[in-house]
């Protein structure tokens, strides 16, 4: 377990408070059961939300499986590995128009090459054992901000003066906590002082991956109501309360 948080500090990012079940924003996101609701008036937002089962390994091989599922999930080149970010920049990409780049759909690509199917139901087969539940999206800017990224000279950004961009998720079953320490990360801002330096003015875009598993739980029934609950807030004190639903079957 606690190698797994520790493969998830270098791709998440975490912050401080939780929410208990409240009406939120539907987030359109097909047969994925998630909400939003914003904190305050936040310049950025999650988009192309993902849930789906597949295996996260063990503990006897550091759960390198989980590693290679959100390595796989974004195209390799366009995104790579960095120790301080996880998965970061890559080679530059962002559609045919920087001032319009389309990174909305990114993990939805992946979901498609990977063959990964969305789902708010699973079997118990499917979050215990080497699998667990993933849930997966993508983060980027509102229209606004305009400056340099990995990706482009100009262009909608998320600054850096806005990170870290904390991230904390509590798993609850049954509207019951589950798992307290599910994760929790910043994700840092992209300058000369990260192990893979950049020289721009924020991020273009940036990924999310969460995962949970009955093998990190306090023991007791599989089968249950489930809710990740995150909350993003950047460095103002803005961002988002997220609650993405699942189900697991006896």
């Amino acid at each position: 377990m606690r190698v797994l948080r520790i493969l998830l500090l270098t791709l998440l990012v975490f912050a401080t408070v939780l929410m208990a079940a409240m009406p939120a924003l539907a987030a359109g996101c097909g047969q994925v059961s998630v909400q939003l609701r914003a904190i305050g008036n936040p310049t950025w937002k999650p988009v192309d939300f993902h849930v789906f089962s597949t295996v996260i390994g063990t503990a006897d091989d550091g759960y390198a499986e989980f590693g290679q599922t959100t390595t796989y999930l974004l195209y390799p080149l366009r995104h790579q590995s960095c120790p301080d970010l996880g998965i970061g920049p890559g080679d530059p990409h962002f559609g045919s128009d920087p001032a319009k780049p389309t990174y909305v759909h990114e993990m939805e690509a992946g979901m498609d090459v990977m063959n990964y199917k969305d789902a708010d139901v699973f079997r118990a087969a499917d979050f215990s054992g080497k699998n667990g539940v993933y849930a997966v999206w993508m983060v980027v800017p509102k229209p606004g901000t305009i400056g340099s990224s990995p990706d482009f000279a100009s262009g909608p950004i998320i600054p850096n003066s806005l990170f870290p961009i904390h991230v904390y998720g509590v798993t609850y079953r049954n509207n019951q906590v589950w798992n307290s320490g599910v994760a929790s990360f910043d994700v840092p801002p992209l300058t000369s002082k990260l192990s893979c330096p950049f020289f721009v003015d924020g991020h273009s875009h940036f990924p999310i991956f969460l995962v949970d598993s009955y093998v990190f739980g306090p023991g007791g029934p599989i089968h249950g109501h489930y809710e990740y609950r995150v909350a993003m807030t950047d460095a103002t004190g803005n961002g988002w309360f997220i609650t993405v639903r699942f189900t697991v079957q006896q």
